[in-house]
């Protein structure tokens, strides 16, 4: 798996050595001949401009001016003394740490360029001896256009044979920053901040790199290597959307983004609460609306800012922005659920002011938040701290009102708030106490709490919300208050255990340990702490693309619920299961409405949606995306197997099962010129490239298993529960001959096969497609933004995994040799351009024994948000890829399978780690798997004894306590 960035292309003066001072010798020798003024200052204007343009700098300084060929003349005078002087140029000239970082970036295999406007760079090259570290030079002489247009990073990239979008360059001047961002590549500043503000990232110190980090995502550096915490060190503008992310909090129920608490922060915040479900209403204005287009567009809105409590000492009010702070931290606590902060003020005064703050939304009472601000000043000073909640904040994805304030109240120093949405029938009641007591006010829509002191204060805020989502319109405020209420009676402290209870428990069911580097332990936590916190558990709420860390995808649900996020849930906590399943039958009738918009029959769910309708415009790559439904009736199976709960799936199941089913076998037509072969024709498979294709593999497999297994339900039920049964055939109208027709389509199914390739065709017409070179498509990044439909689908390009992923998902049925065929085949035309493909990839590729490639895609899954690999964290985590990220633990370097045959094990470990441990929950079973270089073993921690295989061979655990183990190596 190759690294976001392939190639880095560096300029040269003040970039790998300092020429500075021979440019300015000689031109201050030019300028003390002509008796013009000549000083650091203009020179610093000449930085990374050609010859003829400085020279005019100068002249414009001065008010010269000259015939063309005179300047020409004096261009070559002042180039003649720079390259005499340049014969003195030494090792000392060079940048500090700039051969060492190159030797790191090829050592990476990354390829190298100098990329440099003056037409003496390699001189400059020769005389230094360095010209090796590079694969490609361009010069002054190479280009007509000089920075900031971008010909000479272009011809850069084509040097080196590298698509744009794959380069990041390291530039000292800003017509070089604005030169390299025209070229469509990344751009790291060498020099201070204040003197670059155009450059994404700055460095004045080569040493501080994190080369990983910076080829993963063209970052400086990464977070601080830590096995239990994520923590935020320094303060940087630009990077606090991406912390506002990486900090926030939810339940699942409702998150608040990891904003300061100042209400002024300076920098362009986005703070939010987003409520799961609450939801406002936009129409689609369609320039040719066509049937069972949508109608509307919907997307959660933000209900309020709760987190501001600003400070004032003798008066002096602290700003993050302005104010001189030092030892600034703030860190997101993995084991406990909590974000502290921690800083010292210096006031104008002189006064040292020492700050502690503590946030959490609670896992145990879902309708809470509390935040506990703590300062500490020395003796006699006057402490001010004024709590305000905002009624009323602007969502992002929706402009306009949205939110109103319906009524505002207090009941027993309980402060509530009634909202309503102004385009849907949703409506929350948000309310909040504060200990100990001050004074409160209404300022126009804000709540406003003060509470001042001496010496010293800690102030507790609890915040509470309850919804439409969570009952009658009628109960909202009142309950909203009780909630409160009870939270303020039992304190912070108490709030404070009951987090730090609940997430003990879960990582005793889900911990993955990791024996090897501290940034991949990091990360997994990471990703498994947001994952659990995006889970409401309540059946009418699922888990959005961003969960309540954004909303960048509007809190809409996909097919990532399903196929990502269950396992991991599965078979660590399975309870929490099933609200999600509860959740799809919620909307139901909506999917059966979407269904009739579709002429079909039975029930269609749509393909991304809050509420259950249909928001997916671009059809294509929505609505046809039908393999959504077997992906659903795929999470039934699996928590049916994994529970034994007849109660849901006799009750809700069942009936979600039957209705999807009934529209894929409607859906699909047996064809002749397939064999007489049950076909699906026109849709579009998990590869989002691939349009209105006949046949896609992986809908054709996946829905294959659905209609097995709704028959296999309804069997179970004829036998366990046929009132039930008779129940639901009455209500939905099924018989005996429809579900012989399930059975009929899933044992006629075609499957592609191509036998001179030994491959699964991912359609009947992608073998027919256009070959592409690899090496010309930007990869990582979606690419439908860079041409249109009609040349992307005729493109032998995939988005992410499709004939890969049904490899795993339904890996029982096919051999380890067709997968390897197939992951060979497709793996090389994937350019990976979703954030779900690489865990797939990592899944098949340790199975085929490609360990390095899988650890790859490991960090590439792992590291998505942590390194912000698509620049689009700041939006919300990436949901799929937290599941995707536990599946490439225990499906990929586990080895973890559960297909019919029964639960397996073949692990393998990367180079870069000794060991791996992690539990599973597997029917009602409580395993740990622990993983070393010499031994695979399992022990059974609760439970009843069980068969199962380890490294290929048949294992009895016959009773708790008991291990099985196998050699490895």
């Amino acid at each position: 798996m190759a690294h976001q960035i392939r190639a880095v292309l560096f300029d040269l003066d003040g970039v790998v050595v300092f020429t500075d001072k021979y440019h300015y010798l000689g031109w201050k020798k030019l300028a003390d001949e002509k008796g013009w003024a000549f000083d650091e200052e203009i020179n610093h204007r000449c930085r990374g401009v050609p010859r003829l343009a400085s020279l005019q700098v100068i002249l414009d300084h001065n008010h010269v001016e000259l015939p063309q060929e005179e300047k020409e003349r004096l261009a070559d005078v002042k180039n003649e003394y720079y390259r005499e002087l340049l014969k003195e140029i030494n090792e000392e000239d060079l940048y500090p740490g700039a051969l060492d970082l190159l030797r790191r970036l090829r050592a990476e295999g990354t390829r190298t360029a100098c990329c440099s406007s003056s037409k003496n760079a390699q001189t400059v090259l020769d005389a230094l001896g360095i010209g090796e570290y590079f694969d490609a030079v361009v010069t002054g002489h190479d280009i007509e256009n000089p920075k900031p247009a971008p010909d000479i990073f272009l011809l850069g990239a084509e040097r080196v044979n590298m698509h744009p979008y794959h380069c990041l360059v390291f530039e000292d001047a800003e017509s070089g920053v604005e030169a390299a961002r025209a070229a469509g590549m990344k751009c790291v500043g060498v020099g201070p901040r204040e003197r670059l503000p155009s450059a994404g990232e700055t460095v004045e110190d080569y040493a501080r790199i994190d080369v990983q980090a910076l080829l993963d995502a063209g970052r400086v550096r990464s977070v601080p290597a830590e096995p239990w915490s994520l923590t935020e060190d320094e303060v940087r503008p630009d990077r606090c959307p991406y912390w506002e992310t990486a900090l926030a909090l939810t339940n699942g129920v409702f998150g608040v983004r990891g904003t300061f608490e100042e209400s002024e922060p300076g920098y362009d915040a986005y703070p939010a609460t987003l409520v799961n479900g609450l939801c406002g209403y936009e129409p689609y204005h369609h320039i040719w609306k066509m049937p069972g287009f949508p109608e509307y567009r919907h997307a959660i809105l933000n209900m309020c800012d709760w987190v501001n409590i600003d400070l004032e000492v003798d008066g002096e009010r602290f700003s993050i922005a302005s104010s001189t702070v030092r030892d600034h931290c703030r860190r997101l606590d993995l084991k406990r659920g909590i974000v502290e902060r921690s800083f010292i003020w210096t006031t104008t005064a002189g006064t040292e002011v020492e700050v502690h703050t503590e946030r959490l939304v609670s896992m145990v009472r879902r309708q809470i938040g509390a935040l506990r601000y703590s300062v500490k000043a020395p003796q006699g000073t006057r402490l001010s701290l004024t709590s305000r909640t905002r009624l009323l904040v602007p969502s992002r994805v929706m402009g306009g009102e949205q939110v109103r304030v319906r009524e505002t109240g207090e009941e027993d120093g309980i402060e509530v708030a009634v909202q309503e949405l102004v385009t849907s029938d949703d409506a929350a009641a948000v309310a909040q106490a504060h200990s100990p007591e001050g004074e409160r006010s209404l300022e126009g829509s804000d709540f406003v709490f003060r509470y001042t002191a001496e010496t010293g204060a800690t102030l507790d805020k609890i915040f509470g919300v309850w919804s439409t989502m969570d009952g009658p319109e009628d109960d909202i405020k009142p309950r909203a208050v009780e909630e409160v209420a009870s939270a303020r009676k039992a304190g912070y402290e108490e709030l404070r255990r009951e987090q730090e209870s609940f997430w003990a428990r879960f990582w005793r069911d889900a911990d993955l340990e990791i024996d090897g580097p501290v940034q991949d332990q990091q990360a997994v936590r990471f990703n498994l702490f947001h994952l659990r916190q995006g889970n409401p558990e309540r059946g009418n709420r699922s888990i959005s693309a961003n969960g309540l860390s954004g909303d960048q995808y509007s809190g809409h649900v996909f097919w990532d619920t399903e196929m990502y996020m269950v396992p991991a849930f599965v078979y660590t906590q399975p309870e929490s299961v099933r609200p999600l399943l509860e959740y799809r039958y919620s909307i139901l009738d909506k999917a059966r409405e979407r269904a009739r918009e579709m002429e079909g029959k039975g029930a269609l769910f749509s393909w991304n949606s809050v509420k259950g309708e249909e928001c997916g415009h671009v059809f294509e790559a929505a609505t046809a995306q039908y393999h959504l439904v077997a992906d659903i009736a795929c999470a039934i199976g699996l928590y049916d197997r994994m529970t034994g709960d007849d109660a849901f799936l006799f009750e809700k199941g069942a009936e979600i099962l039957f209705e999807v089913s009934r529209f894929m076998e409607d859906r699909g037509c047996y064809v002749d010129h397939k064999g007489g072969r049950f076909c699906l024709n026109v849709v579009c498979g998990p590869d989002e490239y691939g349009c209105g294709v006949n046949n896609n593999a992986y809908t054709n497999v996946m829905t294959r298993w659905m209609f097995e297994y709704a028959c296999e339900v309804y069997a179970r039920m004829e036998r366990d529960a046929p009132q039930a049964l008779e129940a639901l055939r009455a209500r939905i109208g099924l018989d005996e001959e429809e579900v012989g027709r399930w059975r009929r389509a899933a044992e006629r199914m075609y499957v592609p096969y191509d036998d001179e390739l030994g491959i699964t065709p991912q359609d009947d017409c992608f073998l027919e497609l256009d070959p592409v070179d690899m090496d010309l498509v930007p990869k990582n990044t979606d690419i439908r933004s860079h041409h249109h439909p009609l040349n992307l689908w005729r493109m032998q390009v995939i988005k992410q995994a499709d004939t890969v992923m049904l490899m795993f998902t339904q890996g029982h049925r096919f051999s380890r040799e067709l997968k390897e065929r197939n992951y060979r085949f497709y793996e090389p035309r994937t350019n990976h351009g979703s954030s779900l493909s690489p865990c797939m990839h990592n899944i098949l590729a340790c199975e085929i024994g490609d360990i390095e490639d899988a650890y790859g895609f490991f960090r590439q899954t792992a590291l998505m948000d942590i390194h912000d690999f698509k620049n689009n964290t700041a939006g919300g985590v990436h949901s799929a890829c937290l599941g995707g990220c536990w599946m490439t633990v225990v499906h990929g370097f586990g080895g973890m399978r559960d297909y019919p045959g029964g639960l397996e094990f073949n692990p393998v470990l990367p180079d870069a780690w000794e060991g791996l441990a992690f539990p599973v929950t597997w029917k009602g079973r409580r395993l740990k798997i622990n993983v070393s270089r010499n031994e695979a073993g399992v022990t059974l921690l609760e439970g009843e004894p069980m068969s199962l295989k380890l490294c290929g061979e048949d294992m009895e655990l016959t009773a708790a306590g008991d291990r099985v183990a196998k050699p490895l190596g």
